[in-house]
């Protein structure tokens, strides 16, 4: 099956065990991608500081902890819809309707990281790119390339190791920045990784049959051991 040209990709769970293409995901048609990062700053007044200095002091503690979401809106359209619950079995595909994928979503939201073929646990978002992981270019075209040649990477909050080696190793800052390919089944190395707050849906006679979304994911390493299994 040819995989439809979207850049915004919603995974389920199951996902992180084995998939590819377009198994256990949902496509999005994203028409805005917002992504925000609130720093968490330790900061506190200095007591006194004002009157010995004339001018008040404070102090902060950079902690190295931040608050990191994307919020995505748009168009849920009819789409095709592949599962696979194992490894060894036959991926099941059904058409859904712009409202049966609402539905379908809003379920899902509405799970726990207890159920791997419910809960979404990642957001993938695809931008063009042309420098790899060590400031360099991918290869020697896409210093040129028109922006709609280039290869595309997994958006994150990775640095690139080149900025810093200590951290690449645990950070993945070569995987992530390597051209993506839907053939990939290394789900750890794509994606940003979370739960989704909030999605809602808006049904507009003006806009049928697609149905207006608005998605807000939040980036977390997410606790997904059952322990009522």
């Amino acid at each position: 099956m040819v995989e439809p040209n979207y850049r915004v990709f919603l995974e389920l769970q199951r996902r992180s065990e084995f998939g590819s293409g377009q198994e256990n995901r949902i496509s999005l048609l994203a028409t805005d991608v917002t992504v925000a990062t609130n720093k968490t700053v330790l900061n506190m007044g200095v007591p006194f500081s004002g009157a010995v200095r004339g001018e008040s002091l404070n102090l902060a503690m950079d902690v190295g902890m931040a608050q990191k979401t994307v919020s995505v809106s748009g168009f849920l359209v009819e789409q095709t819809i592949t599962k696979k619950k194992n490894e060894d079995g036959e991926p099941t595909s059904v058409k859904l309707t712009s409202f049966e994928l609402a539905q379908l979503i809003h379920s899902y939201a509405d799970a726990s990281s207890f159920q791997n073929d419910q809960n979404i646990n990642r957001l993938v978002v695809l931008i063009p790119s042309r420098v790899n992981h060590n400031f360099e270019y991918h290869n020697s075209d896409t210093e040129t390339d028109d922006i709609a040649d280039l290869p595309l990477i997994s958006w994150s909050w990775k640095n690139r190791e080149y900025d810093n080696s200590f951290t690449a190793g645990v950070s993945g800052g070569t995987k992530y920045f390597q051209p993506y390919e839907s053939t990939n089944t290394d789900a750890a190395t794509l994606g940003i990784s979370g739960f989704i707050r909030s999605f809602s849906t808006t049904v507009s006679g003006q806009e049928f049959p697609a149905v207006q979304f608005q998605l807000e994911f939040e980036e977390a390493m997410v606790v997904a051991d059952n322990f009522l299994d």
